[in-house]
């Protein structure tokens, strides 16, 4: 069988910076920050005192009190986002088959913000907990309510790769679709690592940016003086779907799928190889039939951490040549946070946006000049860039690496 054309037609989104797709683009354009000082859990003796929360979320608007003592955040964030990307795509779940559509989703702390109450009263007040715990704290949760309240049949998986979740999420989809075992797809990720265990288990781990006195100014990718990410919560979702699917509905394609690629470090839980980044850019360049000449733009992983950082511009360096300071390479977790299983869909959304706009967003806060990291960053504001091929970095812990490459799409 002819490998079929994958194209993205819905976008939905939950971020520091609003919880729409619009508000997101329109704050990442715009230089805005979403991470504020945390206040609503005892972070005293805590190194880091700040996140980027969903801003102006509002469950009640979505959700019954039952449905809210069922649903973790991550779970009610990744529907809130699947409804926009659904209603941006122009589906309506009475006129397709739903038995075909599937929900692939990334996702990783979540389930442990869901447990914490349960563990506390089994730790501490010595008393079981609530029976529907384990349902809710599962992984897997997130992409099964989806599923189920929009009684989706066809396959439901959940992505777990610490913070290249999503980006795997998708490019999962995107070989589903590609090889003919699916149609359409809901891909993207949803995460939330806001409780007080989450929270002290990082900044122990001395991950985290200790700039509690400007949170906005505490993510500072590239920049010299940067001292950690930045935890954030958030969902995106994307409609993948075959072009001849989009075509039969006449849908507006925003963007065509091209590659994918997967590697691992085989190093170190914490610390990217070169290597392994760069062989993860290469081999998505093969799978989507591109050279390093015909990249317009880099969404970076971009973590604002001392390894990162540098690790990710030696590697876009080194598969990129000289071709790497011709290009705009932009993080946007100063922005959102580190959306840990959604940010790498958040950030594809982002270069969709990019392609579809002629615009990419700036890197905020690159303050000091760092001579490892020494590529276009944007920092000076959003800036018009013709995007035809946009690539979108994911590198997690563990040395999981994934690489998405999406591209203007021509018929």
């Amino acid at each position: 069988m002819r490998p079929q054309r994958v194209v993205i037609t819905g976008l939905g989104a939950v971020s520091a910076l609003g919880c729409s797709v619009d508000s997101l683009w329109e704050g990442l354009l715009a230089g805005k920050s979403g991470v504020v000082a945390l206040t609503d859990m005892d972070l005293s003796g805590c190194r880091t005192r700040i996140g980027a929360r969903a801003a102006g979320y509002d469950a009640d608007a979505h959700f019954s009190a039952r449905e809210q003592k069922r649903l973790t955040l991550t779970s009610q964030m990744a529907f809130v986002a699947a409804m926009e990307a659904l209603g941006h795509a122009g589906i309506a779940l009475d006129q397709i088959k739903c038995s075909q559509m599937g929900v692939v989703l990334g996702a990783s702390t979540g389930g442990f913000v869901g447990i914490e109450p349960t563990l506390r009263d089994f730790v501490v007040e010595g008393r079981i907990g609530d029976p529907m715990a384990i349902p809710m704290l599962m992984n897997s949760a997130p992409a099964s309510n989806i599923s189920i309240k929009l009684g989706l049949k066809g396959p439901v998986i959940t992505m777990d790769a610490a913070c290249a979740s999503s980006a795997h999420a998708i490019g999962y989809a995107f070989n589903l679709i590609r090889f003919g075992l699916s149609s359409i797809i809901l891909a993207g990720g949803a995460d939330s690592s806001f409780c007080g265990s989450l929270l002290h288990a990082w900044s122990m781990l001395r991950a985290l940016s200790e700039h509690n006195d400007n949170p906005a100014e505490a993510c500072r990718p590239f920049s010299l003086d940067r001292d950690g990410m930045v935890l954030g919560e958030g969902a995106g979702m994307l409609i993948l779907e075959s072009e001849e699917s989009a075509k039969a509905r006449g849908a507006s394609i925003l963007a065509e799928v091209k590659g994918y690629a997967a590697t691992g470090d085989g190093f170190h839980l914490t610390q990217p190889t070169v290597e392994g980044i760069s062989q993860a850019m290469r081999l998505a360049l093969t799978d989507a039939d591109l050279s390093p000449s015909d990249i317009d733009y880099v969404n970076a992983h971009a973590t604002g951490t001392r390894w990162n950082d540098k690790t990710e511009t030696a590697g876009i360096k080194n598969v990129f040549g000289e071709r790497a300071y011709q290009i705009p390479v932009v993080g946007i977790k100063p922005a959102v946070g580190h959306t840990m299983g959604a940010c790498g869909a958040l950030e594809l959304i982002s270069c969709v946006l990019s392609i579809r706009d002629s615009v990419v967003p700036p890197t905020i806060n690159v303050r000091v000049p760092d001579p490892e990291c020494d590529l276009d960053y944007a920092a000076e504001g959003a800036r018009k860039w013709p995007v035809r091929h946009a690539m979108s970095n994911s590198f997690a812990f563990g040395g999981s690496n994934a690489v998405v490459v999406v591209s203007r799409y021509q018929s």
